[in-house]
C-alpha cells in the first residue's frame, strides 16, 4: 500500500471514532467529552505511515467554519492523543475535525459537532414578584427560586446557607427591610438574582384577609391551597378578598402566574362577573365596605409534557393585595406530575448504535478481510490441511504395520 494511502486511513480513524480508545493514553477520556466550556478533543492515529514523526491537530468554530485551531502534537508511534480547550462559548454548538501532517501531507477528518454547557441560570422571587415587594408590618413573605445548568446554590445577605437547586422557603415575622440574594454555581460559572423586601406600617384598625385557592378543572376538583395536575390540563385560580372592620379604598390586585402556566384569555372575573384588565400588571378592584367580599377567578393552561421532567414539579401561584391603607398576599400550589411512559428506555442495538454500520458496513468489512485473508494466502490453509492428511496418513500405516507384526508373532507360537 502506498505512504499516502496509509496515511489517509490513519488520519480517518482519528476522527471516526467507533470503538472504546486503547490503553495508549489512560489520562485521555474515552470520547471528545465535554465540560462546561471546556472540551478535551480525543483521536487516535492508527497508521504512521512509515514516518518517525506525524504532527496532529484539532481544528474547530462556530456555524461550520475551522477558524480555530488547537496546539499540534508530535506523535512518534501510532496510539492515543488528547487536546483539551479551555475559555469556549456556553451554550453554543461548535465544528471540529482532526488534522495531520507527515511527509505525504496533510490530511483532515470527519466533520463533528459538540455544544458546550449553556450559562448557570437563576430567578428569586419574593410572594412571586421580581425585584421589590412590601408586606405588612410583622408579616412573613415567601421566597421562591429555580434555578438552571447548576450543581448547587448558597443564600447570602438577609438568608444564608446551602438551597436546593429550585424551591420555596417561608420567612416570617418581618418588621423591617430585608434583602435576599441567592447564587447558584454550575460547571458554565455562576449566576446570583435578589429581591428586596420592604415593610410597611399598617394601621391597627385597618385589616385585609386574602384566601388564595386552586382546582383541576379537567378533573373537576373542589378549590383548595394546592391540587395536582397533568401536563397539559386546565387550571383555575380563585382569590377572595375580605376586608376588616374598616373601609378599604383603590385596593390592587397583583397575580404572578408561574412558568409553564399560561393565561386563558377573557376568563377573568369578579364575583363571576367577566371583567376587562390585566391582574397581572395589577388590576384596580376599587374600594370595599367594612367586612365586604369579593372573588376574582381566572383560568390557566399547563404546559405540554415537553416542558416538564419526569416526576413531580410544584408551581407556585403569589397574588398580592395593597392599598395606601393595607396589604397582604397569599399562594396556592398546583403539583404537576409527568410520568414516564413504560417502557421507554435508551439501549445500544449494536457496537455504534447506528443501524447502517451495525447490520451492513461493519459486517461486510469483517466479510471483505476475511475474503483478503483467505486469498492472500497469509494463513496456508490448504497446506496446513495437507500437513494433517499425511499426519494421518502416516498413523494409519504405522498402526496397520503393527497389526501385522502381532498377527505374525502369534502364529510363530
Amino acid at each position: 500500500m502506498k505512504k499516502e494511502n496509509i496515511f489517509f486511513l490513519g488520519v480517518f480513524c482519528l476522527a471516526f471514532l467507533i470503538l472504546p480508545v486503547s490503553s495508549f493514553a489512560q489520562s485521555c477520556p474515552n470520547i471528545t467529552t465535554v465540560k462546561g466550556t471546556s472540551v478535551t478533543f480525543v483521536g487516535e492515529l492508527t497508521d504512521a505511515g512509515g514516518d518517525a514523526v506525524n504532527y496532529v491537530w484539532f481544528e474547530y468554530g462556530k456555524s461550520g467554519a475551522f477558524n480555530q485551531k488547537t496546539i499540534e502534537k508530535s506523535l512518534t508511534q501510532e496510539g492515543v492523543y488528547c487536546i483539551t480547550v479551555d475559555n469556549l462559548e456556553p451554550c453554543t454548538t461548535y465544528s471540529y475535525r482532526a488534522g495531520a501532517r507527515n511527509s505525504a501531507g496533510t490530511s483532515y477528518g470527519e466533520t463533528k459537532t459538540f455544544n458546550t454547557t449553556c450559562g448557570v441560570e437563576v430567578s428569586l422571587k419574593a410572594n412571586g414578584f421580581d425585584g421589590q415587594t412590601t408586606v405588612p408590618y410583622s408579616s412573613s413573605v415567601t421566597l421562591s427560586w429555580n434555578s438552571s445548568n447548576a450543581n448547587s446554590c448558597t443564600a447570602s445577605g438577609d438568608w444564608s446557607g446551602s438551597k436546593n437547586l429550585s424551591g420555596s422557603e417561608l420567612i416570617s415575622s418581618l418588621v423591617s427591610p430585608k434583602n435576599f440574594t441567592i447564587t447558584c454555581t454550575g460547571s458554565a460559572g455562576s449566576a446570583s438574582d435578589s429581591v428586596y423586601v420592604s415593610v410597611g406600617t399598617q394601621s391597627a384598625s385597618a385589616t385585609i384577609t386574602v384566601n388564595k385557592r386552586v382546582r383541576n378543572v379537567s378533573d373537576g376538583t373542589d378549590y383548595s391551597e394546592s391540587v395536582y395536575a397533568d401536563p397539559g390540563e386546565m387550571i383555575s385560580f380563585s382569590i377572595e378578598i375580605i376586608a376588616g372592620n374598616q373601609a378599604l379604598d383603590n385596593l390592587i390586585v397583583k397575580d404572578a402566574l408561574p412558568d409553564k402556566l399560561t393565561y386563558r384569555q377573557n376568563s377573568l372575573k369578579i364575583d363571576n362577573v367577566l371583567v376587562s384588565g390585566d391582574i397581572f400588571s395589577g388590576l384596580s378592584i376599587g374600594s370595599l365596605s367594612a367586612n365586604q367580599k369579593k372573588t376574582i377567578t381566572f383560568e390557566a393552561d399547563l404546559a405540554g409534557s415537553d416542558k416538564f421532567d419526569f416526576g413531580e414539579t410544584s408551581l407556585i401561584n403569589s397574588v398580592l393585595v395593597y392599598s395606601g391603607q393595607v396589604s397582604n398576599s397569599d399562594t396556592a400550589k398546583v403539583i404537576v406530575n409527568k410520568k414516564a411512559v413504560a417502557g421507554a428506555t435508551t439501549i445500544k442495538t449494536g457496537l455504534t448504535n447506528n443501524l447502517f454500520l451495525d447490520s451492513f458496513l461493519i459486517p461486510f468489512l469483517i466479510a471483505v478481510f476475511l475474503v483478503w485473508i483467505f486469498k492472500a494466502r497469509i494463513i496456508k490453509w490448504e497446506e496446513w490441511l495437507d500437513e494433517k492428511k499425511r499426519d494421518y496418513e502416516k498413523y494409519k500405516s504405522e498402526k496397520n504395520l503393527n497389526l501385522r507384526i502381532k498377527k505374525i508373532r502369534m502364529k510363530e507360537l
